[in-house]
C-alpha cells in the first residue's frame, strides 16, 4: 500500500484544492493530479466532486478518506511507541493554537522543549476550537492547546490546565468605575452586569467560544448589548477599554489594570478552562508528553500571578 497516495488524498480533502495541497504536500499541481486520477482508474469510481475552484469528496471518497485517516494514525502510532522503546529524540508533532492565548503560551515553552527535543519537529496550527476539535478527532492534529467549556468538550480526552475568569472592563473615567472599581494593584471588586445596560460595548466575534461565554451573560441581565465593534483580538479590545471608547468582557490574561482601565469580577464569576486536548487513539509520544508538562507548568505559573493581586497584565 502506497501510504505517500494516502497522504496526498487526504490532503486534498484537508484543502479543498489541488493547487494548495500540491503546494503542503510539495509535489506539482499536475503531478498530484494525476496521482488522483490514477487511484479513481484503479478503484473505478470518482473520489471528488469536482467545481472550478474546489474538490468535494463523493461517498466513496469519503470512505476512502476516513480509513486513509486511520490507516495513516496507526502507522504514526507504530513510529511513536517505536521511538519511545528506542529512546529516539526526532519526530513530528502537529500542534493547534487557539488565537492569541495559544502562541502566546507556545513561545513561552518552547526555547525548553527544544533543548530536551532539538530533532522534533512541530508544526503549529492556528485555528477555533471547534476547527482543532475536529482536527483532532479525525487525525490531523496530535495535541490541541485550547480554552473551553465543559459543554463545548466532544468525545476526546482533555488535561486540565488551569481556569481563567473573565472580566468586565470599563474606562477608567466612567463614574461607576470611579465609584466601586478596586485602585490598580488591588483586589478586584465584584459588579452587576445590569448598571452597565446603556454603554456601548467591544467583543470578540460572534462565533467565537468567548460569545458562548459572553452572550449568555447579557441574557441573564436582561441585556441587549449595544455592539460598537466586533474584533478578533483581546489586545485590541484591552487597549480600547484604556482609551476610553467602550466597555468589554474578557479573559483576565490580556487584562490592563492600571490609571486607564479598570475591571471588575461579575457576579457570576465567568470563567473557561485551559486544556490540552488530544484523540483517543492518539498515542502520546514522550516528547509530546513533555510538551504537555511545559504547559502545565505554563498554566501553574498563570494562576499564581492572577492570584497576586498586584499583578494582572502578563
Amino acid at each position: 500500500m502506497d501510504l505517500k497516495l494516502l497522504e496526498y488524498i487526504v490532503a486534498i480533502e484537508d484543502y479543498g484544492n489541488i493547487t494548495k495541497a500540491a503546494e503542503a504536500m510539495f509535489i506539482t499541481q499536475s503531478g498530484l493530479n494525476q496521482q488522483l486520477i490514477r487511484l479513481e482508474k484503479e478503484l473505478n469510481t470518482k473520489l471528488f466532486y469536482r467545481t472550478k475552484r474546489q474538490l468535494h469528496p463523493t461517498q466513496a471518497g469519503k470512505v476512502y478518506i476516513t480509513n486513509a485517516r486511520e490507516i495513516l494514525r496507526i502507522q504514526k502510532n507504530t513510529y511513536s511507541i517505536i521511538g519511545d522503546i528506542t529512546h529516539s529524540m526526532s519526530g513530528e508533532l502537529t500542534f493547534g493554537l487557539s488565537w492569541e492565548h495559544g502562541i502566546d503560551m507556545f513561545i513561552h515553552i518552547f526555547p525548553e522543549f527544544v533543548k530536551k527535543y532539538p530533532e522534533v519537529t512541530v508544526q503549529l496550527f492556528e485555528r477555533t476550537v471547534s476547527q482543532q476539535q475536529g482536527m483532532l478527532a479525525s487525525g490531523r492534529l496530535d495535541l490541541a492547546f485550547i480554552m473551553l467549556t465543559d459543554k463545548d468538550k466532544i468525545d476526546l480526552e482533555y488535561i486540565h490546565l488551569c481556569n481563567e475568569d473573565f472580566l468586565l472592563g470599563v474606562p477608567r473615567t466612567h463614574p461607576l468605575a470611579q465609584k466601586y472599581a478596586a485602585p490598580p494593584g488591588k483586589p478586584l471588586t465584584e459588579i452587576d452586569l445590569k448598571k452597565f445596560s446603556n454603554e456601548k460595548f467591544s467583543l470578540m466575534f460572534p462565533a467565537s467560544t468567548q460569545r458562548n461565554i459572553i452572550d449568555p451573560l447579557f441574557a441573564e441581565a436582561g441585556i441587549s448589548p449595544n455592539i460598537l465593534c466586533e474584533t478578533s483580538l483581546n489586545h485590541a479590545l484591552g487597549k480600547m477599554v484604556c482609551a476610553g471608547l467602550c466597555c468589554t468582557i474578557m479573559p483576565r490574561s490580556y487584562v490592563h489594570n492600571n490609571e486607564q482601565g479598570a475591571w471588575f469580577y461579575l457576579k457570576s464569576r465567568p470563567k473557561w478552562e485551559w486544556v490540552i486536548a488530544y484523540s483517543k487513539k492518539t498515542h502520546l509520544s514522550q516528547a509530546a508528553q513533555y510538551l504537555i508538562q511545559l504547559a502545565k507548568q505554563h498554566a501553574y505559573e498563570k494562576e499564581c500571578k492572577w492570584n497576586d493581586s498586584s499583578v494582572f497584565y502578563n
